[in-house]
């Protein structure tokens, strides 16, 4: 009976195991840009449930993104990003360091009247981490919050004016910033 029931669990799993396709070289899964509007267009038509492997070692590496977007379209730009786009990419395994709007220096120097700039600083387990991420379905399934990524990927669409993107490596120091500002106090010498 035992053997039996043994047999069939085996069977069961054998069935329902997916068949493993084996991986080809990293050049060949890059893919054809880096367009943030492009990417996952024709996922949901394509994919499903998603189940990952192990997290790959790599080199890290950071995006900053640049964009020249809408004046006025930062709180909507970062609600997009926030609500939308950052969970999915956190899912997905990146991790959003932050995003950033272009103030004036305090020397008085105004902003563009024409539009507004962003900085968005993200952190990839490597090269090829950031090349999976412009297939995020590939990675993350096409579930709700693949629909709420592409909900936010067309709002951001549509405030951007231009993007670009670069690359870096090195390393991140071991602490966060600290702001320690002084108390104001007067210290008098103690005889």
């Amino acid at each position: 009976m035992r053997l039996a029931m043994a047999a069939a669990c085996l069977a069961l799993t054998a069935c329902a195991t997916p068949q493993m396709q084996p991986l080809s070289s990293p050049a060949s899964q890059l893919p054809p840009n880096n367009n943030p509007t492009q990417m996952n267009r024709d996922a949901a038509a394509s994919r499903g449930p998603v189940r990952n492997l192990t997290a790959q070692p790599g080199e890290e590496i950071v995006t900053i993104r640049y964009w020249k977007i809408k004046k006025g379209g930062y709180p909507q730009f970062l609600e997009a990003s926030r609500k939308g786009i950052w969970p999915f990419f956190e899912k997905i395994g990146a991790r959003i360091v932050g995003m950033w709007e272009v103030i004036p220096p305090p020397d008085g120097k105004s902003a563009s009247p024409d539009y507004d700039e962003v900085y968005l600083t993200t952190r990839y387990a490597s090269l090829e981490h950031w090349a999976a991420t412009r297939d995020a379905a590939a990675m993350g399934g096409d579930g709700p919050d693949y629909a709420a990524l592409q909900a936010a990927l067309a709002v951001r669409q549509s405030l951007t004016i231009e993007t670009k993107v670069t690359f870096l490596k090195g390393a991140t120091g071991p602490l966060g910033p600290v702001y320690m500002p002084g108390t104001g106090e007067t210290f008098t010498p103690v005889p």
